[in-house]
């Protein structure tokens, strides 16, 4: 029996670091789900159960960290990740203000972003 590979869902506004972002994702062997919009991602995540959410700070409609805020309230299992490219004091403290477990710097460098992922995961071979 294998064990079923983590899902990601990824929420950000730019197409271009949601492509990129999910890219990254599956070549580190997770499963990964995308939405454009943080507005209606808390029904989405209650119905799809992703075992991590990785979301954009500055969406319009619903910032990142008011959308972990209201996914705390209805799970607080529920393991969001805010991704962003705000300064990382910045974003360490909105992460803990909204429950987050933690942050993700946006980064081209794909080493940088996955030693920060294996933060979460456990190393990626």
């Amino acid at each position: 029996m294998t064990a079923r590979a983590l899902t990601f869902l990824v929420v950000d506004d730019d197409r271009v670091v949601l492509e990129v972002t999910r890219d990254r994702l599956e070549r580190a062997g997770f499963e990964v789900v995308t939405r454009e919009s943080a507005l209606g991602t808390s029904v989405f995540i209650m119905k799809e159960r992703p075992d991590y959410v990785l979301l954009d700070v500055n969406m319009p409609g619903l910032s990142g960290d008011a959308l972990a805020k209201l996914l705390r309230g209805r799970d607080p299992r529920s393991r969001v990740i805010l991704h962003s490219c705000s300064d990382r004091r910045h974003l360490a403290s909105l992460a803990k203000e909204c429950g987050a477990v933690g942050i993700i710097e946006k980064t081209h460098d794909e080493k940088h972003f996955r030693a920060q992922l294996e933060v979460f995961v456990g190393p990626l071979g």
